[in-house]
C-alpha cells in the first residue's frame, strides 16, 4: 500500500520519468501485438497519457502495460471494421445469386467438420456451445474451428473477387 502513497506523492515529471524508463518495454509488448512500428507508437503515446491521468493508480508500470494491451486491441479492431467495409463494398458490386454462389464455392475448400460446424452455426443457428455438445469436443475447438473455416471461405472470396 506504500507504494501507492508514493505514486499520488510524485509530482507529474516524476510520473513522466518512472515510465519513461519502462517505454522500451510498452513499445516492444505494442510491435508484439500490432506487427507496425507507428500503430505501436500510436498505443504507446495514448497509454502513457492515460496512465499519467489517472491518479488512483497502484502500480503505474502495471497499469501502462495493460492499457497498452488496450490501446493496441483497439486499433486492431478499428483496422478490421476497416478491412470489413472494403469487403462489403466490393461485395455490393455482385448480383446476389452471384454472391451464394462465390459463398459456395468457397466452402468446398473446408474440411468435413469446419464445412459442419460453419454451416450448423451460421446458416442454422446454433449456438458454439451448442455444437460443442453434438459433436463432442471442447468450446474452443469449435470456435477454432469456424476460425479457421472462415479464414479459408474469406482468402477464396476474395481472390474470386
Amino acid at each position: 500500500m506504500a507504494h501507492f502513497g508514493v505514486f499520488i506523492a510524485m509530482n507529474r515529471a516524476k510520473k513522466q520519468l518512472l515510465l519513461t524508463e519502462h517505454y522500451l518495454d510498452f513499445y516492444s509488448q505494442a510491435v508484439a501485438i500490432l506487427d507496425d512500428e507507428d500503430d505501436a507508437k500510436d498505443a504507446v503515446q495514448e497509454a502513457v497519457v492515460k496512465t499519467l491521468v489517472h491518479l488512483g493508480v497502484q502500480d503505474p508500470v502495471k497499469y501502462c502495460h495493460r492499457t497498452t494491451v488496450n490501446e493496441c486491441f483497439s486499433i486492431l479492431r478499428r483496422k478490421r471494421r476497416l478491412v470489413r467495409l472494403g469487403e462489403v463494398k466490393e461485395l455490393v458490386a455482385y448480383d446476389t445469386d452471384e454472391v451464394q454462389q462465390m459463398v459456395n464455392e468457397s466452402k468446398e475448400g473446408l474440411e468435413p467438420l469446419e464445412r459442419v460446424v460453419m454451416e450448423y452455426h451460421r446458416e442454422e443457428g446454433y449456438t458454439v456451445a451448442q455444437l460443442s455438445a453434438i459433436i463432442g469436443v471442447s468450446v474452443s475447438t469449435v470456435k477454432r474451428l469456424l476460425a479457421v473455416a472462415e479464414n479459408k471461405m474469406k482468402k477464396k472470396l476474395m481472390n474470386n473477387l
